[in-house]
Parts: C-alpha cells; structure tokens; sequence
C-alpha cells in the first residue's frame, strides 16, 4: 500500500474513532441528571476533538495547516483526564472533595497547557521546533520537538489517570457484586488510553504514529457497551454500595459456590464470625452450623422465607429471612442473596395481643355466666310478681277502695321493670351474639291478640282504646318471640306518648312478598331532637311519657336489631301534636328464597 493510500485509510479511521466518541458522549449527555454523566460526555467530547483534529494533521499539505489542527487537538488534549479524574471522584463516592476552588485548581495545568500551545510561536515553551515534512517515514508529516511545558503535560496526565484508576481499584476491592460490573467497565475504559499513550511516547520510532486517539476509541466502545449492558452511570454504583451498607436489614450475598461474597453492617452484628470476616473464603456451612434451619434454607433454589430466634445481648430477637436467587440478564446463576428482618416488637406484640385476646375471651365467658344467673334469679322471679299482682289485683282488691289505686301502681311499676329487665338483657345478649334465632312459619292474628291482652292494664289505666286489624289467615316467616318484643315495644311507646282518652290501632296489611304490621297512635308524636338516631343509637335518657312514664331507651334500638335480622325494615310518620305511627315488614310465610341477615349485618344497620 503506497503512502497516501495508508494515509487516506487512517484518516477514515480516526474520523470513524471521532464519531464513535460523539456518540459516547451524547450517551452521557443524555444523562446528564448525573454528576459523573456529564463530566463523561465532557472527556468524550475532548477526545473527539484529540482524533479529530489528528485526523486532519495526517492528510495536511503544509506546515499552518499541520499547526492549525494541532490547535484543533489541543481544545481536548489538555481537558480530557481532568474530566476523566472528576468523573472517578463522583463515581467512587469521593465527591466532598469537590468543592469549587479544588475543581479550579484541577484545570490551571490544563488552561495553562492551552494557552501556551496556541502561542507556541512566540515562546517555543510548549514545542521546541515543529517542522513539515511529506517524505517522512512517519504517518504525519508534521515533525514535533518537544519542549518542556509538553513534558509537564504529560506527566500532569498521567498523574491524574493513576489517581482516577487507583480509586476505581479500592472501590473495586469494596463493592457488592452488584456493581462490581460497573467498576470493572469503567477500570477498562480508563486503562485502555493510557497503554496506547504509552506506545505512542516510548515506541514512537517504531509504530510511527500517534496511538492516543484509539485508545479513546477503545474507551467509547466500552462505554456504549456498558450503557447498554450493564446500565452504565444510570445509578453511580456508591449509591448501590451505601444502600446496601446502611439499610437495616442484614443482608447476606452468597456466590454460585455458596460461599460468603458481601454482607453488611447490620448482617455482621447478627453472627460472631462475621464481625471480624475480611473478605476470605467463608463456605455458608461454617458460618450457619448453628443454625441447620437456616443452612438447609440457603441451599433452596427458588423463593423462600422463614422466622427464626436469636439471641442478641441476653434477649430472643426473632428474624424474617427471605432468601433470593441472582440470575444475571442471561438468566445465568451467579448467586444468593439473604435478608434478615428484624421483626421482634412484631412478634411481642402478636404475643401480647393474644394473651389480651384469650382474657377477654375468658371475661367474656364469665359475663355470659353472669347474666345467665341473673335471667335465672331476677328476671324469671319479677315474671312470677307481675303474674301475683294480676290476679291479686283481679281477685282480692275492691276496683272503688282507695288501695286499689296504690296496688295498681304498684303492678306498673313492676311490669316496667320485668320490661326493663327484658329488655337489658335482650340487648346484652344480642351484642354478643347469644340471642338464638329460630325464624317459622306462623299465623300473625293470634301473637298480635295475645299481645294486647298482656297490656290490657295500661289502656284501662290511661282509659286508651284500642283497634286490632289484622285479617284472619295472615301468616308469616319470622322469630315468633322476636316479633312479639318488637310489637311489644311499640304498643308500650304508644301507651307511653298518648293522652288520656286516646286510641291506637294495630294494622297488618300485605304487600307482595311482605307483610308490614303498623301501630299507630294518637299521641304528642316524635321529638325532632331524636329523629336522627331514634334506632340506630340507644337513647341516653328517654322521653317522659303523657304522664310522666319513664323508659329504658334501648327499646326502639332493640326493635330495629330484631326486625332487621328477620329480613325486615321498620319505619315511622309522626306529627308533632297529632301522633305517631311505628310499622315494620316481616316476609310472608310463602317468600320465595328469603334471605336473613347475621348479627354483624343486622348491627351494622
């Protein structure tokens, strides 16, 4: 090959190098969030000027033009390891020592070495003599006697890459293997100009041209490469390594060996041997032979997570330890990766909360206990006493004699409390559920009948009339006793807020698949202070009747539980003066697929 021939061919080449350093760089620009990003595409961009501007220097025909793109050369030259140093010093973690008068004082070499290369032709500092020469042996033909300030450049360089490459080295010795990849990328790339410098300063006579510009070359290919196979600078890898080492959790990494590769702070303060491990060969065996939970865990080859106790300073810690197993992109195995949960207040907790579970489950039980005994001795005895007052009342007390009058109040007073007393314990037993739901098939007329003849006294006593309209036949599908304190409940609040001399009516009529049973009275109607909460909350202090009754306050809320457990809803029209009526729906004894409602459903309104 003739030597324009060669000379041509090498200038395409370095053009080919200039545009694949652009192309690195723009890569990096692209990610310019990152510090050590744009100090990369920065070093790139110098670099393509350096091989650029050789480029130009080996085709030149005359000795301005060769001084010309030497200039061109030297926009980069000077510039390219200051920014490589800084992008090592960011992407090692050393950044704190950046501060601006540092970062300044990095470039006056660099900003020195530039001036006086561009003034070369007064001072001949930078080079002693540059000649043009076309018949030379070597690739350019420009001749270059270097002076000294070239020889300080060089050696600034060279400083500054040992500097940089000793940084990735230590981080190297110290990384995760996560990152470990990275690092190596970035050690190749900054090696790879430095070598062919090398070859072009001390070999120059021999290989007869200037290597540099390839090396940078060299440094774009593995810098794209790494962009694209291993996420180069998306995340600088000392933000990997002080994740890993502050986090919390202990955490493991085993090889494809199942030996020690990384832990962390937190791992090392969980196992003795860890605490003075410097990286030697450690198998997992040795270190978990304490634990054979743990051991048969870690040779797992999928996903898996287990609890376990430990002693730290003289107390149990109890751990979650989930173990992960590495692929690389290639599906490869490269190893495991443990984590240790300190979830002990978790565990505490859990403890306390059932020991507190199973008391209140035992308070519980004794309060069942409890109101048991007290349906027994007090309820069942004030049932037998209004049952004595009635036939007293009916039998041996003269209606006109003046002790009729005491006697009749003294039976008020104790079917309000054999209702009062019902009616606690209903509620009682309803919030926990004890009530026994037993829903049939039963004619509604007689229930309503029988139920008016229990407050028979009441009318006489207010002299209230009284109406049943319910049509022989009607049938429904409910808890008989349930509907009868419902009813019950609601013809004592009729009795309660009527005058003397009024009258009530109960109406059943039929709708459907429902019947709806209504009492309706002609009393003072509904406080509009309660309206809100008239069945959805136990009234705090009940309303005095017409004259002077007092209630429990549970009734109506009872009422609302009972209906809606039937499958029901219950309502009212009230007018303020003119009187109230209460109604609610119970389903007809041939309801197709009737649906009931539980407890919780019918509590939750």
């Amino acid at each position: 090959m003739d030597r324009l021939s060669l000379d041509t061919s090498v200038f395409w080449i370095l053009l080919a190098a200039t545009a694949l350093k652009l192309a690195a760089s723009y890569l990096a620009y692209r990610k310019r969030v990152q510090a050590a990003a744009r100090y990369c595409a920065w070093a790139m961009l110098a670099a393509a000027c350096y091989s650029f501007g050789y480029a130009f220097e080996i085709i030149s025909t005359s000795l301005e033009q060769g001084k010309l793109w030497l200039k061109v050369q030297h926009l980069g030259i000077p510039f390219i390891t200051t920014f490589w140093l800084i992008l090592a010093i960011i992407f090692t973690g050393h950044q704190a020592f950046l501060k601006r008068w540092s970062v300044l004082l990095l470039f006056v070499i660099p900003v020195m070495v530039f001036i006086f290369q561009f003034t070369n032709d007064y001072h001949h500092l930078y080079y002693r003599d540059v000649q043009f020469n076309p018949d030379s042996s070597y690739m350019s033909p420009i001749l270059l006697e270097k002076g000294p300030l070239y020889w300080l450049n060089v050696a600034y360089l060279y400083t500054q890459g040992a500097v940089g490459i000793t940084l990735f080295v230590r981080m190297y010795s110290r990384a995760m293997p996560i990152v470990r990849r990275q690092v190596v990328m970035m050690i190749f790339g900054a090696v790879a100009p430095w070598l062919f410098n090398i070859a072009y300063i001390f070999a120059y006579d021999v290989v007869k041209i200037d290597l540099t510009p390839f090396g940078f070359a060299t440094t774009g290919i593995v810098f794209i490469y790494g962009v694209y196979r291993f996420h180069l600078l998306r995340l600088v890898p000392v933000a990997y390594q002080q994740v890993f080492e502050t986090i919390q959790d202990g955490v493991i990494v085993l090889d494809y060996d199942h030996n020690l590769s990384h832990v962390n702070e937190s791992a090392r303060c969980l196992f003795t041997k860890l605490r003075s491990w410097k990286g030697e060969p450690l198998a997992i065996a040795e270190l978990f032979e304490s634990h054979p939970d743990l051991l048969a865990m870690s040779s797992s080859s999928a996903y898996r997570e287990l609890r376990i106790s430990m002693d730290r300073d003289g107390a149990p810690h109890y751990y979650q330890v989930k173990i992960s197993v590495i692929y690389d992109q290639g599906g490869i195995f490269l190893g495991k990766l443990m984590v240790f949960s300190d979830v002990t207040q978790s565990v505490l907790y859990q403890e306390q909360l059932l020991a507190n579970r199973n008391q209140l489950e035992e308070l519980h039980a004794f309060k069942d206990r409890l109101f048991a005994v007290v349906t027994h001795d007090i309820r069942d005895p004030l049932a037998l006493l209004v049952s004595l007052t009635e036939i007293i009342e009916e039998d041996f007390i003269d209606p006109e004699s003046e002790e009729s009058e005491i006697f009749r109040e003294i039976s008020s007073q104790v079917r309000d409390t054999h209702l009062l007393v019902g009616n606690l314990l209903d509620w009682v037993r309803s919030q926990g559920g004890k009530i026994h739901f037993r829903p049939l098939a039963w004619e509604l007329g007689p229930m309503v009948h029988a139920a008016v003849k229990t407050i028979k006294h009441r009318l006489e006593a207010k002299q209230i009339g009284m109406t049943v309209s319910v049509q022989a036949g009607t049938s429904v599908y409910a808890d008989k006793e349930m509907v009868e304190l419902i009813l019950r409940n609601l013809m004592f609040n009729a009795i309660k807020y009527s005058r003397t001399g009024g009258h009530i009516r109960i109406e059943a009529t039929r709708q459907m698949d429902q019947i709806t049973l209504s009492v309706k009275d002609s009393g003072i109607g509904v406080n509009e202070e309660v309206v809100q909460s008239l069945f959805r909350e136990i009234q705090q202090s009940s309303s005095p009747g017409t004259d002077g009754e007092q209630g429990t306050g549970i009734g109506l809320y009872l009422c609302e539980k009972f209906v809606r457990l039937n499958g029901g809803e219950i309502g009212y029209t009230s007018s303020q003066g003119e009187g109230s009526t209460f109604f609610f729906t119970l389903p007809t004894a041939g309801a197709p697929k009737m649906q009931y409602r539980s407890w919780r459903e019918a509590d939750g309104g």
